[in-house]
């Protein structure tokens, strides 16, 4: 399993830099480096051990030698930056877009708004009767997260992955505007005199205003400092935004400075104890001495720096880190402050009538070292609050009362009262009531004002959005991995009704999905699960110790210093390392930042030494699990071109075109190897391990991966601190990539041209290719073609370039005649309609556009174009064809000329078929044949006259 073990057993994908052969080294020797100064006293010197660190210097250049002779004999070509635009295989690709505020009423209360991730598209449902009715499902931007009603006419939907907003108007069910807003949108408000649009864009730690009356208008920016802006709420007159990766106090010193004189154990130990002067656990007998390791600390209520064992540090941490949770931004003047103590990931939030903040998501218990320690305990689902007019008051409460944390497994029926990854809280208008979507326990928790829980209702899988009707009793649901929205009738509290939508994930998602999310299912306390730390299927941005003093030495079996060996056998007790990615784990060998897991398999003991189940996964769910992982895909790159190309200009002075030709060729490690010799491109690792002494570290390390280094910024090394306490390398003690490349193991030119160089570098990794085409997303919608600006035109015009290339699809979605239509780009300036017997030309397509018939235009990834585009359910039968014959373009049942009531396509009318219509009595579903939103007497009708044979 993963977490730690699987959440760090699980650091899978191997996520952050470490450096080419060098990109780790001199860990051991940067005392002298930065901020880390003023922590280290210099130890005296003998002749003995200048002799040997003379010597070993002159065995890692001599390895280096060695290794490049090696590559050099394996080629006589150039090395070149492959081609990098990989797209994914097939018409799903799995982005695993987290859901912000996915679901919504309209001002009236008479539609309910839900965005259907999986199948780009906002879903409308007529709420007026008990049972919701399904009226319209509207095309937006690529994963949408989120939705808000703007009035009863109007919706803004946020794209994920399109780097969008779209605003819908639900009397037409049409986009009439799509906004280019920056990378990873997630939520949107509307707030202040007059009201203005706020849209949190998460990725670029920004808040951005839009005049709804005026959406030509460049948007007002507000910076977030802090990282990860996500969920947002209103009061009306205060935007609140939710800091997804808001940190908890904590970070890491270098092992250099751990094993200083600033350690307050006797002798320095390192690592020093965690029980007074022993180890809880006891160390194993006969085990080696420990290797040095850096160290997690914790900040105090008093500003104490302290570890574990209640060792004061802070003679090691000048730097502060800025634990801010909520961002709450004045509607009329934008100005900004924060609100602190928390949580470490704010997952969602709302404000409870009265004025009372509420938020909710997990705290992590990642200062307390070892995996026995923490096992099945080591996060809190909790909910905080406080007055928005005395922010510094916080009160924060676990959302699971019932847990002791003093043993990692109780009883299913206890584990079943958990909430497990909350993602969303609403409340009554009395402000008495609050209800709270749990994702991975599957459930909606009722709590009272202050937290506490009172009732639990069981949903479908993965609960992610809460929309409340009071008037009509109804609480309604949108169950994420079940594509469902459950109604549940608030006089039980039970579920009344349940409907599904169509959602095109397929099997291998579906199936694998619980064993990473579901916390009844996979962990002993019913809190915990894989996603707890790698959220989402990423990361924490912390880092833990996971070691076992307890444990026992594992014999190496991996390759090491490419064949050379040098690698030790790795101890148990392995020092703190940070959350990794499980994207894009399949082709980048062993696994962990050790690469002491050789396969998935390998992290199966962590559900019960990590996350305390009873058992392991059988072989099938650890397949099941396996397969499922490997679907997931890293999103576009937000630093390169929409052709993918490398852009020539960089944020911090460097060009990453030339970075990257500094990477694949420049000899900067011992002026003998360059990063691409062992952080080969494309994924940034060629899947072998480096040794603690050609590394100049204490530990042999697997050569990381390098696709998602632009997501690990914000540790500032600085008084004034910044928004995380850990950043680059394995146990993220580097704060910024150009810091650790300064190095003096790195061989760049000397003064002015060697910052450059550094400078280069870094500009390449912060847009090293992803694996996924960076065009992928990319929207305009045209309104007209003769008033589009010159500058849409030529946007049209490169995406239809991009398409052509054969990298990815280009789709189009709009209104023309009247009606919904849909185009795929196929080459050749020619599309084809939603109509097998149409197609149009390019100028054709974009001469249809008008006020009222606006047409968006969506790059989308290789070989998803026809679902995307033309054929939604993927059975064959183009959309428009389906609607024109009678039968449903989302039910892949549902064809021209078929039977709709041989609900299990066995072409005859039988008892099967009516047994499944009485499952679904009363609900919305399949059998459903007349489409009022129920199965009632009608459809039997209907059934009971088609009885017998098709045809």
């Amino acid at each position: 399993m993963l977490q730690h073990t699987r959440s760090r057993a699980a650091r899978i994908a191997v996520v952050s830099l470490a450096g080419a052969l060098a990109f780790l080294t001199l860990a051991g020797t940067a005392a002298d480096f930065g901020s880390r100064q003023h922590a280290v006293e210099a130890r005296p010197d003998d002749s003995k051990a200048l002799v040997e660190s003379a010597a070993a210097e002159a065995h890692r250049l001599d390895l280096l030698r060695r290794i490049a002779e090696l590559q050099s004999s394996q080629s006589d070509e150039p090395a070149q930056a492959p081609e990098m635009a990989f797209s994914g295989a097939g018409s799903f690709v799995n982005f695993e877009s987290p859901q912000v505020h996915p679901l919504e009423l309209t001002p009236d209360g008479t539609r309910l708004l839900a965005v259907n991730t999986a199948d780009n598209r906002l879903e409308v449902f007529d709420v007026t009767s008990p049972v919701p009715m399904a009226v319209a499902s509207i095309p937006v931007g690529l994963e949408p997260v989120s939705v808000r009603a703007r009035s009863n006419t109007e919706a803004w939907v946020a794209n994920l992955v399109s780097d969008s907003v779209s605003v819908v108007n639900l009397t037409t069910g049409s986009v009439t505007t799509t906004l280019a807003v920056g990378d990873e949108p997630c939520d949107i408000v509307f707030a202040g005199t007059p009201v203005r649009a706020f849209v949190s864009v998460s990725q670029l730690n920004q808040v951005k205003v839009y005049d709804p009356a005026n959406l030509a208008a460049a948007p007002v920016v507000v910076a977030i400092q802090a990282e990860d802006p996500r969920a947002l709420a209103t009061d009306g007159t205060r935007v609140f935004a939710a800091i997804f990766e808001s940190g908890n106090r904590t970070t890491i010193i270098p092992q250099t400075v751990a094993s200083s004189a600033v350690n307050p154990y006797p002798g320095d130990q390192n690592p020093p104890p965690n029980a007074g002067t022993a180890f809880n656990p006891p160390q194993t007998p006969g085990n080696p001495a420990p290797p040095p390791v850096s160290l997690i600390l914790q900040k105090d209520a008093g500003g104490v720096w302290r570890d574990d064992n209640n060792g004061n540090w802070s003679a090691a941490v000048p730097w502060g880190v800025n634990d801010r949770d909520v961002a709450m931004i004045d509607a009329q003047t934008l100005s900004v402050s924060y609100a602190s103590g928390l949580m470490n990931l704010v997952m969602g939030i709302a404000v409870r009538p009265g004025g009372t903040v509420t938020a909710v998501g997990t705290d992590a218990i990642n200062a307390r070292r070892f995996e026995p320690i923490v096992n099945g305990i080591f996060v809190r689902s909790v909910m905080g609050r406080f007055e928005a007019s005395s922010p510094a008051t916080v009160v924060v409460n676990d959302l699971n009362p019932h847990l002791a944390y003093d043993t990692p497994t109780v009883s299913q029926a206890q584990r079943d009262l958990s909430i497990g990854d909350p993602r969303q809280i609403a409340w009554n208008a009395a402000g008495t009531i609050g209800f709270v979507a749990g994702m991975g326990s599957n459930n909606v928790v009722l709590i009272d004002a202050n937290g506490a829980p009172t009732q639990r209702v069981e949903v479908g899988q993965g609960p992610t959005g809460l929309a409340l009707k009071e008037s009509a009793g109804r609480l309604f649901v949108l169950n994420r991995f079940d594509g469902t929205i459950s109604a549940i009738d608030l006089a039980g509290p039970a579920v009344a009704a349940t409907i599904p939508f169509y959602d095109p994930t397929p099997d291998v998602v579906r199936d694998g999905r619980p064993f990473l999310y579901d916390t009844h299912l996979t962990s002993g306390l019913g809190q915990a699960s894989c996603a707890s730390c790698h959220v989402d299927g990423r990361m924490d941005q912390i880092a833990w110790d996971l070691g076992d003093p307890s444990g026992a030495v594992k014999p190496l079996d991996q390759v090491c210093n490419f064949g050379f060996g040098g690698c030790e056998n790795w101890h148990p007790m392995k020092g703190p390392m940070i959350t990794q990615t499980l994207f894009g784990m399949q082709g980048v060998g062993p696994l962990h930042w050790r690469g002491d897991r050789s396969n998935l398999s390998q992290f199966n003991p962590a559900f019960q030494s990590l996350l305390g189940d009873d058992t392991q996964l059988t072989p099938t769910e650890m397949a099941q699990f396996e397969a499922f992982l490997f679907t997931l895909r890293f999103p576009p790159q937000p630093n390169r071109n929409i052709d993918d190309t490398l852009k020539t200009s960089f944020s911090n002075g460097g060009n990453p075109s030339t970075g990257q030709n500094l990477y694949i060729n420049l000899p900067v490690d011992g002026g003998i190897l360059s990063c691409n010799a062992c952080h080969s491109l494309p994924t940034g690792t060629n899947g072998q391990l480096t040794s603690g002494s050609l590394l100049q570290q204490t530990q042999s390390i697997k050569i990381p991966q390098l696709r998602n280094m632009y997501e690990k910024t914000g540790f500032v090394k600085s008084v004034a601190g910044g928004a995380r306490g850990f950043g680059f390398t394995h146990d993220g003690e580097f704060a910024n990539l150009l810091d650790f490349l300064a190095l003096p193991v790195f061989n760049f030119a000397s003064g002015a041209a060697g910052l450059q160089q550094r400078k280069d570098i870094e500009a390449f990794l912060f847009s090293f290719p992803t694996g996924t085409h960076a065009g992928i997303g990319v929207q305009s919608t045209l309104a007209s073609l003769a008033s589009a600006p010159s500058s849409q035109i030529a946007l049209l015009d490169q995406m239809q370039t991009i398409s052509n290339g054969g990298a990815v699809n280009l789709v189009a979605k709009g209104r023309a005649g009247g009606v919904p239509r849909g185009w795929h780009s196929i080459g050749g300036g020619t599309w084809q309609s939603d109509r097998i017997a149409e197609t149009v030309t390019t100028a054709q397509l974009r001469a249809l556009a008008s006020p009222g018939s606006e047409i968006t235009f969506t790059l989308v990834p290789a070989g998803s174009g026809n679902r995307i585009g033309i054929d939604r359910d993927q059975d064959g039968f183009l959309d428009r064809d389906e609607i024109d014959a009678g039968s449903d373009p989302a039910d892949p049942k549902s064809i021209p000329g078929a039977c709709p009531a041989d609900l299990d396509g066995n072409g005859t009318v039988d008892g099967a078929d009516l047994g499944e219509l009485l499952g679904q009595w009363g609900q919305a579903g399949s059998a459903d044949l007349d489409g009022s939103g129920a199965v009632d007497g009608a459809d039997l009708g209907e059934l009971l006259g088609a009885w017998g044979d098709c045809g």
